[in-house]
């Protein structure tokens, strides 16, 4: 086993040493949103971002109370150009993120055409110790992570989350999806990266990437 996917596993395990029981007892407001500081990288200063790279968002989409709503994660600008990603995927607290093994907090997931060529990937949720970002901000959290052999990753949807709103929840009401970035010195670092280990691109990715959005219909 290569050192990408033995590093894609140890980061999904670090997520399963922090999950517990599953489930939350906060409300959320009509409206609520990411902490302003959940999507700032931690380099070293002489790692400057590239002028252009991998541009990172997840889509809007309306559901109505007591359906499960699909939200999709995109990459552009980064075709036969990554090789990896570990990232923290936040969503309003209220939704329920839909699961595999609720037992092992593995959730489900559907890769997209940008993954068809991955050689590992792994979803789990995050149900324990969450940073006092998140729960301050009424947002759960899930990881996702996966690998390919050399710099296969593609363009386009890399993977589709799967979120049942709530039976009561109100018309109008909106669940945000975003990032919470963990910085490279955690064992649980986000990344999105190539072959060659590129931190600029890295860089731009987290700094670039636009949040998506659940509305209740």
């Amino acid at each position: 086993m290569n050192i990408k996917k033995l590093t894609a596993i140890a980061a999904a395990a670090a997520v399963l040493t922090l999950s517990a029981a599953c489930g939350s007892s906060q409300s959320s407001p009509t409206s609520v949103s990411a902490p302003e500081n959940a999507t700032m990288p931690t380099y070293s200063n002489d790692i400057t971002a590239a002028e252009d790279g991998p541009k990172l968002m997840f889509t809007n989409v309306e559901a109505a109370a007591g359906e499960t709503a699909e939200v999709s994660l995109i990459v552009s600008g980064a075709a036969n150009n990554w090789t990896m990603c570990g990232l923290h995927v936040t969503f309003g607290d209220e939704l329920e993120c839909v699961m595999d093994d609720p037992t092992q907090n593995f959730i489900e997931y559907e890769l997209g055409p940008a993954s068809k060529r991955a050689t590992l990937s792994v979803g789990m949720l995050w149900t324990n110790s969450l940073p006092e970002e998140l729960t301050k901000n009424h947002l759960g959290c899930l990881f996702f992570t996966e690998t390919f052999d050399g710099d296969n990753g593609g363009d386009g949807e890399i993977v589709k989350f799967f979120f049942k709103v709530p039976e009561k929840a109100k018309k109008g009401t909106v669940y945000p999806i975003g990032i919470y970035y963990m910085p490279p010195d955690d064992i649980r670092s986000d990344m999105f990266r190539n072959s060659t280990g590129d931190l600029s691109l890295e860089k731009y990715a987290f700094e670039n990437w636009t949040g998506g959005s659940i509305t209740v219909k």
